[in-house]
């Protein structure tokens, strides 16, 4: 599709930008999530061993989506519309972009679904209540049901997909002037009417803050009362509260990665305003995710913190070992050189 405007763009605006930054995220995050996996599964005190695993499903979906972000679909999105391409391997497939589109969404509901079984582990293992014995098996229920929600949600997605020649056509008359390099791009235009995956967005997300709000209330009040109703000694209900407020703070910093890219999208839906580069920098913002969720977890969490001290000091620690030696094996022969001489 050929346009005769000539449109002002920069460096940020361009994919080169996005698929350069996203891919440096990608190996810088190699290492990062490989020690927080080593940590989760071979650090784990006794202690923390009722969530153990389920921090290590929380990191197993934070991987896999931050790789399916920043490898393999790399999104160029045409916000405030709902149209964009990939730029990543994704691109070489035949994986049709609406399941692409889908997956990428899906993931990132289960990791967010992960975070509210984390605070419900703690629910169920620290609070008293009276259907705790009926919970044990509702809880299997209740979880599965967010799973099964997220693809129901995600099913009406491939059905709200219009006839892409007219739709490509529709999004560029209603965008500003655009550089070549998109009007010759496969752009895939999910939905031109986005208010269902908008809505269905919104309600997820509140969804999953209320119960996360709810655990968090009834943990706080609950562990109180247990307290002064001496079912629980100080010591622990002390043990409990540290613990649950390095969670909390582990689970809400890498959230920061989300607000810049979520407020500006969502403004320039409201607002029905184009910028490239802006979306571009949210994307790579929110790529910053796993890295920054896996940092947390091990400077927050003591036994991961030690782990990691203790893992960089006896490397630390072997080299200076080795100047030593060979600084002895030097001075060594530099002795018996001399003696040679003399005699």
């Amino acid at each position: 599709m050929n346009f005769s405007c000539v449109a002002e763009f920069n460096y940020f605006d361009t994919p080169e930008y996005l698929s350069l930054l996203m891919h440096i995220v990608t190996i810088v995050s190699i290492p990062i999530h490989c020690l927080g996996l080593y940590c989760i599964i071979y650090k784990t005190p006794e202690r923390m061993k009722t969530v153990k695993w389920y921090l290590f499903a929380l990191h197993s979906w934070i991987v896999v989506f931050d790789y399916s972000l920043s490898l393999l679909t790399v999104p160029f999105l045409l916000i405030p519309k709902g149209a964009g391409y990939p730029l990543g391997v994704s691109q070489y497939t035949d994986v049709p972009l609406v399941y692409q589109t889908i997956i990428m969404m899906s993931l990132f509901a289960y990791m967010v679904i992960s975070i509210v079984s984390i605070f419900e582990n703690r629910f169920f293992n620290i609070c008293t209540f009276s259907f705790k014995h009926h919970w044990v098996f509702l809880r299997r229920l209740w979880l599965a049901a967010h799973y099964i929600i997220v693809v129901l949600f995600m099913i009406p997605m491939v059905f709200l997909v219009p006839e892409q020649t007219i739709a490509v056509q529709h999004t560029f008359e209603q965008l500003p002037c655009l550089p070549n390099y998109i009007y010759n791009a496969p752009v895939f235009v999910l939905s031109e009417d986005i208010t269902y995956h908008f809505i269905i967005s919104v309600i997820f997300v509140v969804l999953c803050c209320i119960e996360i709000s709810v655990f968090v209330g009834y943990l706080a009040s609950n562990s109180l009362e247990q307290l002064k109703q001496k079912r629980m000694s100080p010591k622990t209900f002390q043990l409990q509260k540290k613990f649950f407020i390095v969670l909390v703070i582990q689970m809400s910093i890498p959230l920061i990665c989300f607000l810049f890219p979520l407020i500006s999208a969502a403004l320039s839906v409201l607002l029905n305003y184009y910028n490239q580069g802006m979306i571009n920098t949210g994307l790579i913002i929110a790529s910053w995710h796993g890295i920054v969720s896996t940092i947390s977890m091990l400077i927050l969490h003591r036994p991961y913190r030690r782990a990691v001290k203790a893992l960089f000091y006896k490397s630390e620690m072997s080299n200076q070992v080795e100047v030593s030696q060979s600084r002895f094996t030097n001075l060594r022969s530099s002795k018996t050189s001399i003696a040679v001489v003399t005699v």
